[in-house]
């Protein structure tokens, strides 16, 4: 061999030596699931994303707010990991110089996979050496169509304001990742939602409440929803008309009535300081009504490009009749109306079912984007009754459609100012998110509280709003984990010396587990500090539950041919996988894995690698 080949050969070999070494040491500080960073927040402000929901292959844009409070200058790396549940499917790193007291946003790009409908969690670390000295983490939602995931907020106000002011409010929902957004009482009448014309729009209305609505806001909102990725969905109810309906052209024999003599119209009272004292209903199967109805909606879309028609209904009427005296069986009516309101306006459709009142027609008849329930104590006050209205979503659907929940918390104070009770915010969104639901409740005035979307009394308290971001981003980023395909399980789940329940039951850590391929997941939601199983908290008094650390789950199952057992929560390093110790036992009851578990606050997710 010439000396020529020779030095060729070596000079590659150093070359590819010198590669790996680089590669090697890009990622010299690795992602491992004890990595605690030394401070919370004083260098790492805010991470998010700026959309609420991509496409396969879009570019993500992840925003890194740097806002240096180390008291000193901080000269390193910044590490962002991309995780689809326990892997890692990309990273990148760069390095920050930023004096103490400096600001600075940082604009890193990622390529989402082509993977759809598929969750991530995106962590960023502020690493100098090889010690993480902060750490902060955000989600994206890679689906093609918001239905299979949806988030679901609101818009309630629409006053005369500037678009720069509408954008920072639709830019803070979006770092919840909400990818639809109903907007609330926008319209100018139920029966006729678009004041003037299609040629001739008025700019400005009174709505129901007589607040003042400017046309010009809500396209805005619009506009800048779908910037985001997010839909906008046109509120109004099903069959609903003010005192002077006659007026713009509805008629009496369309109507609901409480009698076979239609001497008295089924109605909904108001306010008298409203702009109709009632709501008058009308029979949702009648063709007339119907094709009344769709024109009216039809006009109001030709003017503002919402996506979604969002019909609300008023759940149990009692006994009603047509015109004609002829009993109607209203929870029959609504998937034939909703079908052909779909076929009408060529939009989407969403429709409030509540109380489950109407769901199974819905369900399994209606041609709509997702299920949507609200729902009300005393009859739906348990815990349990969160999980079962999502569960009956997805049994009368067989396994098709998703279920948004609308519960409204803190329900007894919500008339007076004051604050939401962070704790049983908590602790009903993960009786919901861990069921595989979404909670309709964040928007422009903060959280819902009452069914009137505008009342805005309660506040959000920064520890909750800064929750509420953990628990968004834990939803978005653990989608395939919570409501992709699972299916219930009667595999047993204990935890000795501590009282648990299936039910959700006041005093116990709530326990079930979930199956689909290739995982078990098992929820353990902390209900110790609960003297009565009632979501609601209608005085806002709940305690934070007993934090309980260092505990074992005995979890039942035939085949223990078992990977890996994973740990992730909202409340604990803002959501990141942690992996967790386990061994495989045996007792008269059965093969089961004991597994240990570091912390349980308010809600824990485990699950298992087939």
């Amino acid at each position: 061999m010439s000396k020529k080949i020779i030095a060729l050969i070596l000079i590659i070999s150093t070359a590819i030596f010198g590669a790996l070494y680089m590669y090697r040491n890009i990622f010299s500080f690795k992602d491992d699931n004890n990595i605690v960073a030394l401070t919370k927040g004083k260098l790492i402000s805010d991470v998010y994303t700026d959309k609420a929901r991509y496409y396969p292959s879009d570019k993500v844009t992840v925003k890194i707010e740097l806002n240096n409070e180390l008291q000193e200058d901080f000269r390193g790396t910044i590490y962002i990991f991309y995780k689809h549940l326990e892997s890692i499917v990309g990273k990148a790193k760069i390095q920050v110089n930023i004096k103490s007291g400096q600001k600075k946003q940082l604009n890193i790009f990622w390529e989402a996979p082509k993977d759809d409908f598929k969750g991530y969690l995106v962590e960023v670390y502020a690493v100098k050496g090889n010690k993480a000295i902060d750490n902060k983490n955000t989600a994206v939602d890679v689906s093609s169509d918001w239905s299979k995931f949806p988030r679901y907020g609101y818009i309630a106000n629409f006053p005369e304001q500037s678009k720069e002011k509408s954008a920072l409010i639709i830019e803070d929902l979006n770092r919840y990742h909400l990818n639809g957004l109903q907007f609330y009482d926008w319209q100018y009448k139920h029966n006729k939602p678009l004041a003037g014309t299609v040629e001739n729009p008025d700019l400005k209305w009174k709505d129901i409440a007589n607040r003042d609505i400017y046309g010009q806001t809500v396209k805005d909102y619009i506009e800048l929803a779908h910037s985001k990725n997010m839909m906008a969905a046109n509120y109004n109810l099903m069959y609903g008309g003010y005192f002077d309906y006659v007026k713009d052209g509805a008629k009496p024999e369309w109507g609901l009535y409480k009698d076979p003599n239609h001497e008295e119209q089924d109605n909904h009272p108001l306010p008298h300081t409203w702009a109709t004292d009632r709501l008058y209903l009308f029979n949702p199967a009648n063709k007339d009504w119907q094709n009344y109805i769709f024109n009216a909606e039809k006009d109001a879309f030709g003017v503002y490009n919402f996506d979604v028609w969002h019909v609300d209904t008023l759940g149990p009427r009692g006994t009603v009749y047509d015109y004609k005296g002829n009993p109607v069986e209203l929870s029959m009516t609504y998937a034939d109306f909703l079908n052909n309101a779909k076929k009408a306006l060529g939009k989407r459709i969403v429709c409030n079912t509540v109380n489950e009142y109407g769901l199974i027609n819905v369900a399994s008849g209606a041609d709509v984007d997702f299920l949507y329930a609200e729902i009300w104590p005393p009859g739906r006050a348990h815990y349990n009754f969160l999980k079962q209205t999502v569960d009956n979503g997805y049994n009368y659907s067989d396994g098709k459609k998703a279920t948004v929940v609308a519960a409204y918390m803190n329900y007894g104070i919500a008339n007076r100012s004051g604050e939401f009770n962070e704790h049983s915010v908590r602790l009903t969104d993960a009786a919901i998110f861990a069921a595989g639901g979404d909670h309709i409740e964040l928007g422009d005035t903060g959280m819902l509280s009452k069914e009137y979307f505008p009342s805005a009394n309660l506040k959000m308290s920064e520890s909750l709003v800064k929750a509420m971001r953990n628990y968004y981003d834990f939803l978005t980023a653990y989608e395939n984990l919570l409501r992709d395909g699972l299916k219930e399980s009667d595999n047993k789940i204990e935890i000795p010396g501590i009282e648990i329940s299936n039910n959700g039951s006041a005093r116990t850590v709530w326990t079930y587990a979930k199956q689909k391929d290739g995982y078990d997941v098992i929820h353990m939601i902390n209900l110790l500090g609960i003297e009565v199983s009632n979501w609601r908290d209608d005085l806002g008094n709940y305690s934070a539950p007993p934090i309980i650390k260092d505990f074992k789950v005995k979890y039942y199952l035939e085949n223990d041919n078992i990977k890996n057992v994973y740990l992730a929560s909202p409340d604990i390093n803002d959501g990141k996988v942690m992996k967790l110790q386990f061994k495989k036992k045996e007792d008269s009851k059965g093969k089961y894995l004991e597994i240990s578990v570091p912390e349980l606050q308010y809600w824990d997710m485990i699950f298992i690698k087939k």
